[in-house]
């Protein structure tokens, strides 16, 4: 698989390639809608997060939403979990508290999820240097969403 974004040396031919195929991503855009099983906090998250993705640097259409609403469900596993390690402690009784393997699985498909749909730090960083290259000085979004929250 060949990665749109790349630091590396490549020929000008390549570079046309990689930009055309972005295009037919950003061309091929629909509206993000968050799946039915999400409740109605999980879609206003959802619909918050969409709201701070670049999509001109992360080209996500209908097809992504489901991954979308994934990682809304991981988020809020993140967050119950650990809400009641908060309030049980890491252990109940004799034994450690179910909800940090759940909270470090939800960690675990997160990471995943944001991987695959292109909005790790890494791929954001890249996306910012790409915009101050081409003139632009836009704040990362997502950066700016969690220091919001």
């Amino acid at each position: 698989m060949k990665k749109l974004d790349t630091r590396n040396h490549i020929s000008k031919i390549e570079k046309g390639d990689r930009e055309q195929a972005k295009q037919l991503l950003k061309d091929q855009q629909t509206e993000l809608t968050p799946a039915s099983f999400l409740d109605r906090h999980e879609k206003n998250v959802f619909k918050k997060l969409v709201s701070v993705i670049d999509l001109d640097a992360t080209p996500l259409s209908g097809v992504d939403s489901y991954q979308l609403s994934l990682l809304v469900l991981q988020m809020n596993y993140i967050a119950l979990s650990a809400q009641n390690i908060k309030e049980k402690g890491l252990i109940i009784g004799k034994v450690k508290n179910p909800s940090i393997a759940i909270m470090n699985q939800a960690i675990k498909n997160s990471n995943s999820l944001i991987s695959e749909l292109g909005l790790s730090y890494n791929k954001r960083v890249n996306s910012l240097l790409d915009k101050i290259q081409n003139g632009s000085n836009e704040v990362d979004p997502i950066a700016e969403m969690l220091e919001n929250d």
